[in-house]
């Protein structure tokens, strides 16, 4: 008879141990005969099995097939939540039922989530659909505060009461291969906030929303940095990614690539209100398609933009903030008949702009007679003194310091002959570089200038070629000075440039261009 060690043995019982205990680490909600017909509140239910799970070191609750009716379940530490294929979280539709009003939250948890197949349904609609009035609804569909570690894989988020998802004061968070959807006339149905959050990571995900999609937010002086979005497909019926509007700290350090947007009315905007500094964002291989209907209506008259730039005061008596180091690379815009502004403040000019590798595609012309700017607070109603939305131009910029363009190529499809606009347009400017630009248009300009800047300083223009016009190539308003024209092709311009007073001499260097 072969005979064993004592320490054979206790291997043997620490690995029982082991599997014993992975066993215990998945909490199936089919065992404890949880009701899954969608009419029954089970939150509490759930709730002590998320309890029994984090007291137990952690691991997985499973949801099998069914509908489960939650509200204000709170994950807690160390526990997934894990919905098969068939499995849906479900809104109460009583907010009385919402202690604290969130559908799923977590507070200064860690190492949570929620993966799987299954869906999180938020019963949005009746929250709001016929309603009039202030909404009785609840706060967030999920919102996780001051917690770190949180993963939300996979699943499937629909019919959202408010904010889809907000991480206020959170720390490391992976959103991955997820679809949201909310009604485009759901109001206020926000993607994902990171409202002063670090290290968030956001990737392989479709959206479509009646809000903003991606919108960073900061506050009480702590920023949101560190923030990577990519891979992803997004619609909104508002800005598909929206830095601000409340901006009291620091929005920085963020990367936003790989994305396709659709019939957005904004497709990146910056609303800087009240404060903060937005500085080292980058946008790289983004394709923006901007509203395809857009009817002018009193609640949006501004238009559609592909790129929004602006800062602002929320109070007259506010602070202000700034804006600076953004870049913009290999970007393709398809507008319908939106256009671009960026306006700093007087005081406050945005600094370090760069556009490469642009893409401008115009479909049809519009009026910008009484436009006005997007304002992102409903309180402001005068017209704001950096309000520029009625020029009529593609890229309208003002109090901009160092503002860099390469590769910018505009096709202009509308064959109207109505509504002339610059190509660019330009105030209290700061270091203007456009290097190979190009232009091609269906009905050639005969009154507007294809470039035009006043109180601007130090502007060159170079390696560039445009279509044919009647209008003069660049025009030139009061207090302009160092202007360069350098190897452009000419040949197809009528004038090279107008100006409204006479330059002194040597403010004006126009050399090696080909006529």
């Amino acid at each position: 008879m072969k005979k064993y060690s004592s320490a054979f043995f206790i291997l043997i019982f620490s690995v029982s141990l082991i599997f014993a205990g992975s066993e215990k680490s998945i909490y199936n909600i089919g065992d404890y005969k949880i009701a899954n017909d969608g009419k029954t509140n089970v939150t509490k239910e759930i709730q002590a099995v998320i309890d029994e799970c984090t007291g137990a070191g952690g691991g997985t609750v499973y949801f099998p097939a069914g509908t489960y009716m939650i509200a204000a379940l709170q994950l807690k530490d160390n526990v997934y939540l894990e919905l098969s294929a068939g499995a849906t979280l479900f809104g109460s539709p009583v907010m009385d039922d919402y202690n604290p009003k969130y559908t799923i939250y977590a507070m200064k948890a860690k190492n949570f989530g929620i993966k799987g197949e299954g869906t999180i349904d938020g019963n949005g609609e009746v929250f709001w659909k016929g309603k009039t009035g202030e909404l009785v609804r609840p706060n967030r569909l999920l919102f996780f505060d001051e917690s770190s570690y949180i993963r939300i894989e996979g699943i499937k988020i629909f019919n959202s009461p408010n904010w889809n998802m907000e991480l206020q004061f959170c720390d490391f968070a992976w959103i991955d291969g997820i679809t949201m959807i909310s009604p485009q006339d759901a109001p206020n149905t926000d993607g994902i906030d990171p409202t002063s959050s670090t290290n968030i990571f956001i990737s392989n995900s479709y959206f479509d929303l009646g809000d903003d999609v991606i919108c960073p937010k900061s506050l009480k002086g702590r920023p949101t940095e560190n923030l990577v979005v990519t891979n992803c497909v997004m619609r909104s019926d508002d800005s598909a990614i929206k830095l601000g509007t409340r901006s009291e700290a620091p929005i920085r350090n963020c990367i936003f690539s790989n994305i396709i947007i659709k019939d957005t009315q904004y497709g990146l905007a910056f609303f800087a209100k009240d404060g903060g500094t937005f500085e080292n964002i980058r946008f790289s291989n983004i394709s923006i398609e901007t509203a395809l209907k857009d009817d002018n209506s009193n609640d949006r008259p501004s238009g559609s933009y592909a790129i929004f730039l602006d800062i602002e005061k929320r109070k007259e008596e506010g602070p202000i903030s700034y804006i600076k180091n953004v870049y913009f690379n290999d970007i393709t815009i398809n507008s319908n008949d939106g256009h671009i502004l960026v306006a700093g403040w007087p005081e406050q000019k945005i600094e370090n702009l760069y556009f490469s590798n642009i893409n401008y595609n115009l479909y049809n012309h519009r009026t910008f007679e009484g436009s006005k700017k997007p304002r992102g607070v409903k309180s402001l109603k005068n017209k704001a003194i950096n309000d520029y939305s009625d020029i009529p131009s593609n890229f309208t910029f003002a109090y901009v310091k160092n503002l860099n363009i390469d590769n910018l190529v505009i096709t202009d499809y509308d064959s109207s002959g109505k509504y002339e606009r610059h190509m660019i347009w330009g105030k209290d400017i700061e270091g203007v570089h456009i290097n190979q630009f190009k232009n091609s248009v269906a009905t050639p300009n005969k009154a507007l200038s294809l470039f035009h800047f006043e109180n601007s300083s130090a502007i060159s223009i170079n390696s560039s070629s445009a279509c044919k016009t009647d209008s003069p190539f660049l025009s030139l308003g009061k207090n302009v000075s160092d202007v360069t024209l350098m190897y452009n092709d000419f040949r197809k311009v009528k004038e090279i440039y107008k100006s409204v007073t006479e330059l002194p001499k040597g403010e004006i260097y126009i050399e090696n261009n080909r006529r």
